[in-house]
């Protein structure tokens, strides 16, 4: 028997708690700009063309690159064509990718909030840390900055990342903030002719509240 998904009708009692949620979509279009987030050790804000070179570092770096599905960058060219596709997709609202900045506002890292489904109130998680600063927990604080951002000002229900199985460092980031590991999905990604697996996680915005308490 084939099973198909019901309409709700006029008939069907009405949920308030619904109709008061926060509209994601009308909430992301009205941002006047990046915002700001502050920690107490990095800074999340938008990528301005000064940010360039350090972006480049960054990307081009095989040891950041090990585990994304694209290949490191080879110019600085696309450095800048990266940030030019940041502010479009900002101003389509189709995502958010911060820059991480230290205490110096140079950029060492990147967040990014993505794959939003106003329907069923969930989005992704990325990012990214110069080699030089890992083992420091600033990756955990940026994405945790990014969560709690989205949580607070959208009311995501679910927030999702995805990682390559072999990347451990990302593995220890994810799960460190809660994050549970949801199933492999095998060889999703190519990077070059490599076919790559990815593992998919998730965290509750229930469970994240519950952490932090």
């Amino acid at each position: 028997m084939a099973c198909f998904p019901f309409t709700r009708t006029l008939a069907q009692p009405r949920d308030m708690a619904t109709d008061q949620r926060i509209d994601i979509t009308a909430t992301l279009g009205a941002l006047p700009a990046f915002p700001q987030l502050r920690g107490k050790r990095v800074r999340l804000r938008g990528p301005t063309a000064g940010d360039a070179d350090d972006l480049f570092a960054l990307f081009s770096d095989p040891e950041v690159m090990r585990y994304w599905s694209r290949a490191p960058m080879r110019e600085r060219g696309e450095a800048e064509g990266l940030i030019g596709e940041i502010l479009d997709a900002f101003s389509k609202r189709e995502l958010l990718n911060w820059v991480i900045v230290d205490a110096d506002d140079r950029v060492i890292g990147t967040t990014t909030l993505f794959r939003f489904d106003p329907r069923h109130r969930r989005a992704e998680v990325g990012y990214a840390l110069r080699s030089d600063h890992w083992g420091r927990g600033l990756a955990s604080e940026a994405v945790s900055l990014a969560i709690d951002w989205a949580l607070r000002t959208l009311d995501l229900h679910r927030v999702e990342a995805d990682i390559d199985p072999r990347n451990h460092a990302s593995r220890r980031v994810l799960e460190r903030l809660g994050f549970r590991s949801e199933g492999v999905l095998r060889e999703r990604f190519f990077v070059g002719d490599e076919a790559t697996d990815s593992e998919l996680f998730g965290v509750l915005a229930t469970e994240w509240r519950e952490r932090r308490r």
